[in-house]
């Protein structure tokens, strides 16, 4: 996987680049992030932890403790996470069986980013 940042206010970009594993958990899955970053003058390791799990009848996709993020939508609909006063408006675009793009733009008082992240299953 790789991930492209941009600040909007500062003008830097940085990105995040490693993997990602999809794997059963339940009824859903677990969805873990492992890699490096580099944004700004800082750059190590870095990752996350979420999980998917069924909603009515959808998927959404939670924080590593439980707390909901968004619904999941692979066909390119709208999704939005409020963070505070910062909001998270996003779209995930499952452009063929083997990749998976996830675009987020984030505004507010705190953050100005823009966010695309690129999965490519692995050979």
């Amino acid at each position: 996987m790789r991930r492209w940042l941009r600040d909007r206010r500062s003008g830097e970009c940085g990105e995040f680049v490693g993997t990602a594993s999809f794997v059963p958990d339940g009824a859903g899955l677990l969805w873990t992030e492992e890699g490096r970053i580099r944004f700004g003058g800082h750059e190590g390791p870095a990752g996350r932890r979420l999980a998917i799990v069924p909603e009515g009848s959808g998927w959404l996709v939670a924080f590593a403790d439980g707390r909901p993020f968004h619904p999941l939508d692979l066909e390119g609909g709208p999704v939005e996470h409020r963070c505070g006063a910062d909001r998270y408006a996003g779209a995930y675009r499952l452009r063929d069986p083997d990749t998976l793009e996830v675009r987020w733009r984030v505004t507010g008082p705190r953050k100005e980013l823009e966010i695309e992240t690129t999965y490519r299953r692995a050979p």
